[in-house]
């Protein structure tokens, strides 16, 4: 039986590349597709033409499986061996008036692509999307589904592979990554951006007191907003999730993966809503420079005396020791900690933690973070796991727990 297949087609060129626009259905894509090194024996650097897969295709896979609305945009392949060929179709028609110049254009624009099976075909740009796509086949069997795929001859050769090569880096050099606030603002899917905008749309605390920046970092100039999306959306994360700031330190919460990937119902979304919202009004209450920032909605974060609360590290600090108080049942102890007010850049141990002495500037690295968390919550009674690497680093800092 003949593996051949005839796949409707576009023709174009861009550059010195001829390329050919087509549907394929995902069995014919799995089937069909290979891994570069199942390919190419040659593993030598010099002659990768496309980067390793990684475990991003997992996450693929649990797309395809619970996003009934799921699209890709078009998976471009290299294509060799074999005997491809492309045929042109005559264009005539009674119902739309064309030109001899379009009817010209539209004949050499249209036609059926056809594989005869020997080909070689790879990905050079989709390879995670192709992976994911092949374990989605194996799980499900055959699916009427297709996606897009641009077709490019790909030589077999040293030439061939610099100019495929140089392809792939140019594809990836030139895309532009969509911004983490973009993705809060926009996504439909990831529960934690889904209630990070409820939360500033819906929740009186929190409304018009959310910056909508492009990062987690706050200016010292910004008196009137409490944090940012970014920010706020990591808060709900924390929260709500298993997501840890350690290895070593594990926390209990739905499944971070799952909860970025499958939206929930929206029964689970408006439970998690009102959570969030008696869980931030409980904290806030409990400290009286918060309390009062909400009451009327102005902090000067420039002084040295102003709560860290104020700032991006100190919010993350607050919600990773709740979070480890609730685990350990010290959620009393902990905001009676933070309700005393003193986690700023004037008290003794915090100025050691957070202020390089030599240039007399603010550092605040991920170490440094996790080491107020340490520190706090062995203030508290929580003696945290530490990897090596911790130990050392606060081993620097000679601190007296009795001074926090």
């Amino acid at each position: 039986m003949s593996n051949s297949i005839k796949l409707p087609s576009l023709r174009g060129r861009m550059g010195d590349w001829f390329y050919y626009v087509s549907l394929l259905k995902f069995k014919e894509l799995a089937n069909r597709t290979s891994l570069v090194p199942e390919i190419h024996k040659n593993q030598e650097l010099s002659r990768w033409i496309q980067r390793e897969v990684s475990n991003r295709s997992e996450g693929i896979v649990q797309y395809l499986e619970n996003q009934p609305q799921r699209f890709f945009n078009a998976i471009i392949c290299g294509i060799y061996g074999g005997t491809p060929s492309w045929q042109e179709l005559d264009i005539e028609s009674n119902t739309i008036e064309l030109s001899e110049e379009e009817k010209i254009y539209l004949g050499n624009t249209f036609g059926i692509l056809t594989l005869n099976g020997d080909e070689k075909i790879f990905a050079i740009d989709g390879q995670h999307r192709t992976n994911a796509i092949k374990k989605f086949i194996e799980k499900k069997g055959e699916v009427e589904e297709e996606v897009t795929v641009i077709f490019l001859a790909h030589k077999d050769d040293r030439d061939g592979e610099i100019r495929t090569r140089r392809l792939f880096s140019t594809l990836n050099r030139y895309a532009v990554p969509v911004k983490i606030s973009e993705i809060i603002a926009l996504d439909e899917d990831d529960n934690g951006a889904i209630l990070t905008r409820r939360l500033m749309e819906d929740f009186d605390y929190f409304k018009e007191r959310i910056q909508f920046s492009k990062t987690r970092s706050m200016n010292q100039g910004n008196k009137s907003n409490f944090s940012n999306i970014v920010l706020l959306y990591d808060l709900v994360n924390i929260i709500l999730t298993d997501k840890s700031y350690s290895k070593n330190v594990k926390f209990t919460g739905y499944d971070h993966k799952s909860f970025v990937l499958k939206r929930k119902d929206e029964t689970t979304l408006n439970a998690d809503f009102d959570k969030l919202k008696i869980y931030f009004k409980k904290v806030f209450n409990s400290i009286p420079s918060v309390k009062k920032y909400f009451k009327n909605g102005n902090v000067n974060r420039k002084s040295n005396s102003t709560s860290l609360i104020f700032r991006p590290i100190g919010q993350m600090i607050l919600f990773y020791t709740l979070k480890i108080a609730m685990t350990h049942k010290k959620e009393v102890e902990m905001i009676e900690f933070f309700s005393k007010d003193d986690f700023h850049l004037n008290h003794k141990v915090w100025k050691q933690v957070f202020i390089d002495h030599e240039k007399g500037t603010l550092k605040t690295d991920k170490p440094r973070q996790i080491l107020a968390i340490q520190l706090i919550s062995k203030k508290i009674g929580i003696d945290l796991p530490m990897t090596n690497s911790e130990k050392s680093f606060m081993a620097n800092f000679k601190i007296d727990i009795n001074e926090i």
